[in-house]
């Protein structure tokens, strides 16, 4: 198994924002794109993304040395089996951790309603990679394993690049969507989000 990472994408963001309606968009949004836990079953809505979230973690401080409020970090990972003929050979790697720091819950009036929002700071990290021979057949195996560096670089190396470019683009277009959400600027156009911007949707 090899790994062949595209450079790390980050958004920063301070301000005002709906925590729960930001984290349910992305989500959706990558269930719809096919991502899934290694541990689920690919297409298949219920099991998919059970276990995506390795990690939720908040901590509470009091006010001192800096603003106080919670500290959250949160760690998804994600995979994705491109179609085709190699499938059995490639599997797309995602991981975003969220971390967010001095935020603290208030109450505010949006589209007429009542809604819960987070006022602080917040970093999402997407790093993603693409792997090869996932499996390790061809490299258990006692014959491929001597050939797979001339298979990848030789044979199927166009193959790898628009995997490559394939998944750079995905990360690009989550990312997008992200800032849109958080009304930050973009440098590709991007469908008009389904949410108000800033806060989300609004909560029933």
């Amino acid at each position: 198994m090899a790994e062949i990472k595209i450079p790390e994408t980050k958004i920063k963001f301070k301000d005002v924002f709906s925590l729960k309606n930001l984290y349910q968009m992305m989500h959706e949004h990558l269930q719809e794109e096919g991502w899934f836990a290694e541990e689920g079953v690919s297409g298949d809505p219920s099991k998919s993304h059970r276990f995506i979230e390795t990690l939720y973690s908040e901590n509470f401080y009091q006010k001192g040395l800096h603003a106080g409020g919670k500290e959250l970090w949160v760690y998804w990972r994600l995979f994705k089996k491109p179609e085709g003929r190699y499938s059995g050979y490639f599997k797309l790697r995602l991981k975003i951790d969220i971390h967010g720091v001095y935020l603290q819950d208030r109450e505010i009036v949006h589209q007429g309603k009542k809604i819960n929002v987070q006022a602080g700071e917040i970093e999402i990290f997407f790093n993603a990679s693409l792997i090869t021979d996932y499996n390790n057949e061809w490299k258990n195996h006692w014959f491929l394993k001597y050939i797979q560096g001339f298979y990848e670089h030789r044979v199927i190396h166009q193959d790898v690049d628009k995997y490559e470019k394939l998944l750079w683009r995905e990360v690009y277009r989550l990312s997008n969507m992200v800032k849109r959400y958080l009304d930050l600027r973009t440098f590709l156009p991007t469908p008009e989000p389904i949410y108000p911007k800033l806060y989300g949707a609004s909560e029933e």
